[in-house]
């Protein structure tokens, strides 16, 4: 009879094996299906993010009908893990889960640095995309958190998230990426969907209600509240929180998760990877937070319009940075 523990209890060299395959085939993938996999993905992160508010709106210590602290963060944390669910489960790139899952093929050499950077600009850049998409169904499209309780509070959170100094945003990415691959890594390692439900489920109601910080749950957050708040937040306060918030995911996700993982099944060179890795951190986060930042520097200036010039301008470069390096990568 065959032993159940086997059923979840293999070792750690089986699961980095198993990312690195499923990272060498995110790599292959054509700029459009990547492009197309990263919307879903923001789109997906942003569903949950909009049920969690629904859920937990009532509990919310200023705007809240029976504030309780501890029961919002509960709430919001226990339902918003639909989003990534829907992700692994349903079959869509979500970057800050690249972090790890593409870098482990790059630490076991079934690809390039220039894969990776290929990856992660293209699902980033989808990210985005579906993210603001999902803001303009929120506010204008239905208009569910345009008005009341949930606009309150939605501005609330992006309001919040604006004025949290680098240095704590950093660390609050860290460990929301640490926990986020976690979970990816225990959904890797189950052998059934149940089992990948529920191993998913655990690690991103943890970061939710602890209070830690996502860069592409962040980008539906706080564009909505730009959107809702008719610009009172601007495109400089969003990547006031996502610059320091994408480069501590990326540390989080790559560091504590991708690159352990690798250490204990292999380790050879790894003062090399790690060097490698801050490369490629550093030319991603040249090309897809500080060049994005600085055309919403420009823009800023012509006003009210920076509201939709800013995301379809970044949308544009980030499609064309995808394709670019593409290129280069083939």
């Amino acid at each position: 009879m065959e032993d159940n523990c086997t059923y979840v209890l293999y070792n750690v060299h089986e699961g980095v094996d198993a990312c690195s395959n499923i990272g060498y085939t995110k790599t292959k993938a054509t700029p459009s299906k990547l492009l197309f996999a990263g919307f879903m993905a923001g789109a997906y992160i942003a569903f949950g993010f909009m049920l969690a508010i629904v859920a937990s709106a009532s509990f919310h210590s200023k705007f809240g009908t029976f504030p309780n602290t501890s029961l919002f963060k509960l709430l919001l944390g226990a339902v918003f893990p639909v989003g990534l669910i829907a992700v692994l489960v349903g079959g869509a790139d979500l970057w800050t889960g690249n972090a790890q899952i593409v870098s482990i093929s790059k630490l076991t050499k079934k690809v390039e640095i220039k894969d990776v950077l290929y990856n992660w600009v293209g699902s980033y850049t989808g990210n985005f995309i579906g993210s603001v998409f999902l803001a303009f169904l929120a506010i204008y499209g239905t208009g569910l958190f345009a008005n009341g309780l949930f606009k309150d509070v939605l501005v609330g959170i992006g309001t919040y998230k604006v004025n949290i100094t680098p240095w704590k945003a950093f660390w609050l990415a860290v460990g929301c990426n640490w926990l986020v691959n976690v979970a990816i890594w225990l959904y890797v390692r189950a052998k059934d969907t149940a089992g990948k439900v529920l191993v998913t489920w655990f690690p991103i109601f943890a970061f939710v209600a602890i209070g830690f910080e996502h860069s592409i749950a962040n980008m539906w957050a706080i564009t909505s509240a730009i959107f809702a708040s008719n610009y009172a937040i601007t495109w400089l306060d969003f990547f006031k929180n996502i610059i320091p918030v994408t480069i501590g995911n990326a540390v989080g996700g790559f560091l504590f998760v991708g690159f352990y993982h690798w250490y204990l099944a292999d380790g050879e060179n790894a003062f090399k990877e790690i060097t490698d890795f801050m490369i490629l951190l550093a030319i991603f986060a040249v090309l897809m937070v500080f060049i994005p930042a600085g055309i919403a520097y420009v823009l800023n200036g012509f006003g009210k319009v920076a509201l939709w010039a800013v995301p379809l301008a970044i949308s544009i470069y980030g499609i064309g940075v995808t394709y670019t390096v593409r290129r280069r990568v083939v």
